[in-house]
């Protein structure tokens, strides 16, 4: 998207050629960059390094740990003292851990960045390695958790203790979190008038109204873009195409998608989600499935009744510009049908004829971005319908080597 992108949602089109330079590459683990990583990323001032995961495996994916929260904060005060003893305070927090614990138990290295991967690429940048966190958020899978993020990440980075006009920060996003990234480039820009809508779009029903609060006084005291944008360095891995970026909220943009080509498409179109056999989707026969499927559409509504309508008012905000597209492609699955069929299903299914219609264009490519990496992992890459491969320890020195060599490249420029 432009700068001044003021959270337009980005655009789903069959593209004839990719928006931003691409490249379609099939790849193992062993071929890593020939760089020391730590040492390039110390020679290029990158301080920090923080790992954000995706959806579905954070510490409220379902928001029952905030419900409670807001239960407890409801009892009368004079009966705090007696719920006291049942320790009220620490429900939401004990639900929290547990989901964390659970997530990681259920899903492994393959669907978020653990303990263990952390402790690895400590390891393997060495002793003049940036400080290397882990961000985490709610990673429900809809508009109000993810805006809710961008708020927190935004706030936890304007707390670091750097100096922005030598130091940069470099964030890697699995899934949704590069999402998150795209709404913290529109909040980093810093339009005044689009910023103070996203606020208001909330309404006080956001999770942590203060967090909201101190954001937004933090950006009406900064310029714009806010000082953070020149030090923000982005990765996103197997990010779907989603929310717009404001190239003003960046410094360096790079995204990975698992992605092997159809023999009936253009190299960088991915086949389509929808339809696909079972066998196609689990074996991950064109990659990762999920980028693919998990567009505007596929979003789940919030349980508690406060949060659907905060995610329905910040939904019509992110997806402003986001039309239903003209698809031409000959594999279009509605085109196939009969007419009377076909018309038939656009009345009475509207949302899914229009996700299927976005599915059709096969969108794996950004917008915007210095560079889109394609790369076909291999065949055994199965996992989570080829989403999980990113955050595999297998597969770390070949990630960080080539991402630090595309950092050290990207300033030589």
């Amino acid at each position: 998207m432009p700068r001044q992108n003021r959270f337009r949602h980005q655009p789903y089109v069959a593209w004839g050629s990719p928006p931003i330079p691409t490249s379609v590459t099939a790849v193992r683990s062993s071929q890593i960059a020939s760089v020391d990583a730590g040492e390039t990323l110390r020679q290029l001032r990158v301080s920090h390094l923080f790992l954000v995961h995706g959806t579905f495996v954070g510490n409220d994916p379902l928001g029952f740990a905030q419900k409670l929260e807001e239960v407890t904060k409801l009892i009368p005060s004079l009966l705090q003292p007696a719920f006291k003893a049942f320790a009220t305070e620490s429900w939401g927090r004990t639900v929290r851990s547990v989901n964390q614990q659970l997530s990681g138990r259920l899903m492994g290295e393959t669907g978020s960045f653990l303990d263990d991967y952390l402790a690895e690429l400590s390891t393997f940048l060495g002793s003049n390695r940036p400080l290397v966190e882990r961000f985490d958020w709610s990673s429900g899978n809809d508009h109000i958790s993810r805006a809710e993020a961008a708020v927190d990440l935004f706030n936890r980075l304007a707390d670091l203790p750097v100096d922005l006009t030598q130091e940069r920060i470099l964030l890697w996003g699995h899934s949704h979190a590069g999402n998150v990234f795209a709404l913290l480039s529109n909040l980093l820009a810093n339009d005044r008038e689009s910023v103070e809508q996203f606020f208001l779009a909330t309404n006080g029903r956001a999770e942590s109204a203060t967090n909201w609060e101190l954001a937004r006084s933090r950006l009406a005291a900064a310029t714009a873009p806010h000082p953070l944008s020149k030090a923000l360095c982005l990765v996103t891995m197997g990010t779907p195409v989603g929310y717009g970026w404001d190239c003003d909220g960046y410094s360096r943009l790079l995204h990975i998608v698992h992605h092997r080509p159809a023999s009936n498409l253009a190299k960088f179109i991915a086949k389509p989600a929808l339809p696909q056999s079972l066998d196609e989707i689990v074996g991950a026969k064109f990659g990762d499935w999920i980028q693919s499927f998990g567009i505007a559409g596929s979003e789940l509504v919030p349980v508690d009744r406060r949060r659907r309508e905060a995610d329905y008012v910040v939904g019509q905000l992110l997806e402003i510009g986001l039309d239903i597209p003209q698809v031409t492609n000959d594999n279009s699955f509605l085109n196939r049908l009969p007419q009377p069929i076909r018309v038939s299903l656009q009345n009475r299914l509207q949302e899914l004829s229009i996700l299927l219609a976005r599915l059709d264009c096969g969108s794996r490519i950004h917008a915007d971005g210095d560079a889109a990496w394609l790369f076909d992992y291999g065949v055994d890459e199965t996992e989570k319908l080829g989403h999980g491969t990113y955050t595999k320890r297998a597969w770390l020195p070949f990630h960080t080597t080539r991402i630090a060599e595309w950092l050290q490249k990207s300033w030589e420029k």
